[in-house]
């Protein structure tokens, strides 16, 4: 309610002084609508929709609304609100976003729940890291992040990107009240030409809340700093010791520019425990190649950018020698929901939950997606994803043996006064199941 009444006083005040260069405001109205052939959606009908619908939606409705008010040049406070129904599986009313924003020439601040920035035009499908896609709504949180790389001297030479956050999964969960702690830090480098390279790591850890079997989980401050420093204990003591579900990822991005092409090369490699972190599980991870025409003359090509992503996860520390060789992404033995939100995998959405969406059931697989974007006929802007991906089943039980080609087509049909039609079609053709179509429309309208 805090949000709600901040969001109406900042509304009200645009009444006054909507031609104010200082304030900005807008409101976003979505409407979607979807059909398909068998009981669930095909998997890009659902997938990295940002929560907004699920496996059996047919229906979703959104009113976003922001403000935003500029201290000066480069300082400013935004306010976001939106409310979303969507009917499937849990069908319910709920806060799509509700946050507060502080933003200055180099840092972020945000409190409260907020949609991540969709990269790479959304060919991706895990946007910016293998860890946290756009499948899943935000979490409720807090988080600080650096808005571009501080460089230490000049706008380039050698700098830094870092983030930090602490959040809360409110969900109903196996685990109730569990925290998330967040970091990441990347050292950069940037040539004064057109080459950036940067290299880092993102960790996020579960931790505390209250266990059904264990009762309350430790959550004072030793067992922060455990988690914080990324201790790693004996897991039948886990509920003891507090050492938390951990994952992370190295990351490693490659940016230049070929004459007219903006070309960048992304590698994610997962850890869980020690010997995922001493590379014992290579090569499983996320290797990505984007390629975007940036010539102003081509906005009108058939092409206009492509990304190229494999995801492999077989290995997971199988036969590494050590004693913590046991990888099983985004699973574990005390918080059994997972590394899951409202039934719905925070990652990369190829690794899926089981049928009846309360753990993490397929998580051993080989995946090739290719998304590309461009303008159809000089007059229809669309995106294509295609992925081919071959599913196992979860570490140590190789309960699935499928192949499952995914495709989806998304096409703009109609854009005028801010009112835009998109066409949607996806289908699933699936080796050991019949092929899934789907179709769907979403309706959107921008106020300024």
């Amino acid at each position: 309610m805090k949000f709600l009444k901040i969001f109406s006083v900042i509304f009200f005040l645009t009444q006054f002084n909507a031609s104010s260069q200082s304030l900005q405001y807008s409101l976003d109205i979505n409407t979607y609508g979807t059909a398909y052939s068998q009981d669930e959606s095909p998997f890009w009908i659902h997938s990295n929709k940002r929560g907004r619908v699920n496996e059996s939606s047919n229906f979703f409705g959104l009113i976003n609304g922001k403000a935003i008010y500029s201290f000066s040049e480069n300082a400013s406070l935004e306010v976001g609100m939106g409310i979303l129904y969507h009917d499937g599986y849990n069908s319910s009313l709920k806060f799509d976003e509700s946050y507060v924003s502080f933003l200055n020439s180099w840092i972020e601040i945000t409190a409260g729940r907020k949609q991540k920035e969709e990269l790479y035009l959304g060919l991706s499908a895990s946007n910016e890291n293998i860890l946290w896609s756009l499948n899943a709504r935000p979490l409720l949180g807090i988080l600080a992040k650096t808005k571009d790389p501080v460089f230490l001297f000049n706008d380039y030479g050698l700098g830094f990107t870092a983030s930090f956050g602490e959040f809360f999964l409110d969900d109903e969960r196996f685990v109730q009240n569990v925290r998330v702690h967040h970091k990441s830090f990347n050292f950069v480098y940037k040539s004064a030409g057109n080459f950036q390279v940067s290299a880092g790591l993102q960790h996020y850890v579960q931790w505390a809340g209250v266990s059904p079997e264990f009762g309350e989980l430790s959550n004072d401050f030793q067992s922060y700093l455990k988690i914080f420093l990324g201790m790693q204990g004996d897991s039948e003591q886990e509920a003891e010791n507090a050492e938390g579900n951990q994952i992370g990822s190295y990351e490693v991005k490659l940016k230049t520019e070929i004459s007219e092409y903006r070309v960048e090369l992304i590698y994610n490699h997962l850890f869980e425990d020690g010997s995922g972190r001493m590379l014992f599980n290579t090569p499983d991870g996320r290797y990505g190649l984007f390629i975007e025409d940036t010539y102003k003359l081509s906005e009108n090509n058939w092409i206009k950018a492509l990304m190229y992503e494999l995801y492999y996860t077989l290995d997971q520390s199988e036969g590494s020698g050590t004693t913590d060789g046991d990888d099983n992404y985004f699973v574990h033995d005390l918080y059994q929901s997972g590394w899951t939100y409202e039934n719905r995998v925070i990652g990369v959405p190829f690794i899926t939950m089981n049928e009846d969406r309360t753990r993490v059931y397929n998580n051993t697989l080989v995946a090739h997606h290719l998304g590309l974007t461009g303008m159809a006929f000089n007059n229809f802007p669309y995106k294509l994803l295609n992925s081919y991906r071959i599913n196992y089943g979860y570490k140590g039980n190789d309960v699935l043996d499928n192949k499952i080609l995914s495709s989806f087509l998304e096409v703009e049909v109609y854009n005028l006064n801010n009112l835009n039609i998109n066409v949607q079609l996806g289908a699933d053709f699936i080796s050991d199941s019949p092929t899934n179509i789907g179709a769907g429309i979403l309706l959107s309208k921008t106020i300024y």
